[in-house]
């Protein structure tokens, strides 16, 4: 399963195949010199697997976890490349989840004004959401992603039998922006969700979530309007995983919380059942008054305003202008 994502920058592509890692070498260009950044908790078979078909190769691996997307890591990973002393014509490679994806992505952003990277997700979250769209960031103290560019890769390379090796708690992570997906845009997607097991037929869930997101990208690149309706549950989900200090939640665990902030009662049920199916959290004693300390800095604010993603009907969520004092 191909898709092809227009950009304004270029345009790239997206394979979906199982076992695609074993056959690298119809994707990559073995002449080229191949950075490979990577955490220190993915498998070792897959590093192995791309190393050998990068020849030519160096490998960068730092801590896992949301607090690696920090200044200090991306320093570590810059001052690295630069003692390496690699080229502009060298290829990044991000192999691993979400926070990989971001940190690479955000090396190759602005190593150099900008050197080519290539996705190779091997998380759910990273397969259907965090890989493409071309947003590439890392955090500050007190601000998730508040450090950041639109830089996509040149493709992106997902092989589905990597989630076999993902904890279930992981896999379910990445269920939460599937589920995120049927809510704002497709009750279709959201009831074929329900009634699978999504495990049996991956590739197709990953496909439907994928062009789902390739819809709100290419109708807004650089997030001004609808794109951010793609934010659904990001609000208030980005202030549990802070407040917690990035270390009780998980990012979709956190948005699942979020998107029961943004609906009504009579579909509250369903999405509770859903989140349910996938042992996915739907309360959290985290006083409000606090999160809605943490939202008031979050990235998205205007001086007064932001723009809050409701959804009354699923499969139709919108944007909602709201005063931050009326939070």
């Amino acid at each position: 399963m191909n898709i092809n994502v227009k950009s304004s920058k270029r345009n790239y592509n997206i394979f979906i195949k199982n076992n695609l890692l074993d056959n690298l070498k119809d994707y990559l260009d073995m002449n080229k010199f191949y950075i490979i950044i990577t955490d220190n908790q993915i498998p070792s078979i897959y590093i192995k697997k791309v190393s050998s078909y990068c020849k030519n190769n160096h490998i960068i691996r730092f801590p896992a976890g949301e607090k690696s997307k920090s200044i200090e890591q991306y320093k570590i990973i810059i001052e690295e490349l630069i003692a390496k002393q690699v080229k502009r014509d060298t290829i990044i490679i991000a192999l691993g989840g979400g926070v990989t994806g971001d940190l690479a992505g955000f090396v190759a952003a602005t190593l150099y004004r900008g050197v080519d990277y290539i996705q190779i997700p091997t998380s759910l979250l990273a397969q259907i959401d965090s890989s493409i769209g071309g947003k590439v960031a890392i955090n500050s103290q007190s601000i998730k992603n508040a450090i950041g560019s639109f830089y996509p890769p040149i493709k992106v390379l997902i092989d589905p039998t990597t989630l076999t090796s993902l904890p279930k708690r992981h896999f379910n992570n990445g269920m939460a922006e599937m589920i995120k997906y049927g809510m704002i845009y497709s009750n279709d997607f959201f009831e074929e969700i329900k009634s699978s097991n999504v495990t049996e037929n991956i590739e197709y869930f990953i496909y439907k979530s994928l062009r789902i997101k390739k819809h709100f990208v290419e109708s807004d690149e650089y997030d001004q309007n609808f794109r951010q309706i793609l934010n659904f549950g990001h609000t208030f989900g980005h202030a549990y995983e802070a407040y917690y200090n990035y270390e009780k939640y998980l990012h979709g665990e956190a948005i699942s919380l979020g998107m029961l902030k943004m609906v009504n009662n009579e579909i509250k049920s369903s999405l509770i059942n859903l989140l349910k199916k996938y042992e996915l959290p739907i309360s959290d004693p985290a006083p409000k008054k606090d999160l809605i300390k943490l939202i008031k800095h979050d990235k998205k604010n205007t001086t007064e305003y932001i723009n809050l993603i409701y959804v009354d009907q699923i499969g139709k969520g919108y944007i909602k202008k709201t005063k931050i004092i009326d939070l």
